[in-house]
């Protein structure tokens, strides 16, 4: 009997050994090799950035051959379906994969036909309606196109814009307004835009506010809940929202 126990001894004490150098069921083994797991990210959910009926008829995908895209690319724009602008003067941003390519921008109103209103080429992702071209009216409704020069880029790709107009638009300069007497008056007006879901409004003035405050995380917050709103967007929202949790 003393034998036995002698031997089941010392094995234990083996086994005690072995699980002391290996780390074996330690804490700190279980917790160098067990990462802990981020927290999934809430996205944003915000109603009325699109204007467009839930029932309307998918846009069409640009240059679909047997349903297939030609070309190497897909032109993407980062806006709503039909979105709206309180400004005159709003900037049109867009993905692709080459953003240092040449584009052709134009805007057009329904019924127009084969006429624009305004066209221009580009070079780069995004573009600023000017103030000297023809003027967008409030009330009125507008396409915006976009096309790659190099069609093996992708085909053109187009949204609606509507202008904010009547009792709408005397509302938002009511709320503006009240903004100016916020103790920050450009982070309150782009709470306005927001509020009012007024995309091209609410994602220029947040971009504005970041590039004078980079490191104000609160206004990467909100750009990244508004581009939470659409799936264009979504990647543009998690960078933002990773620069938050920094």
């Amino acid at each position: 009997m003393t034998r036995l126990i002698t031997k089941n001894t010392q094995k234990m004490i083996f086994i005690a050994a072995a699980v002391g150098v290996l780390g074996i069921g330690s804490a700190a083994a279980q917790t160098a090799g067990t990462a802990t797991p981020r927290p999934v990210r809430v996205r944003a959910k915000l109603d009325g950035f699109d204007l467009t009926p839930k029932n309307a008829a998918p846009p069409r995908r640009p240059n679909q051959i047997g349903g297939v895209s030609r070309g190497i690319g897909t032109l993407v724009l980062y806006a709503p379906t039909m979105g709206k602008s309180y400004t005159l003067t709003p900037t049109f941003s867009w993905r692709s994969d080459d953003p240092k390519g040449e584009y052709t921008l134009r805007i057009s109103q329904p019924g127009m036909g084969a006429d624009a209103l305004y066209e221009t080429k580009i070079v780069g992702d995004h573009f600023t309606y000017p103030a000297d071209a023809p003027a967008l009216k409030p009330g009125e409704t507008y396409v915006w196109t976009v096309q790659p020069t190099v069609d093996m880029l992708g085909g053109p790709a187009s949204a609606s814009l509507v202008i904010v107009g009547g009792t709408e638009r005397d509302a938002v300069d009511a709320a503006l307004a009240r903004a100016k007497a916020e103790t920050d008056p450009a982070a309150a007006a782009a709470k306005v835009y927001t509020d009012m879901r007024l995309w091209f409004d609410a994602v220029s003035a947040y971009s504005s506010l970041i590039d004078r405050f980079p490191n104000r995380s609160e206004f990467y917050q909100a750009r990244a809940d508004l581009y939470d709103q659409l799936p264009a967007t979504s990647a543009l929202a998690d960078a933002d929202a990773a620069k938050v949790h920094k």
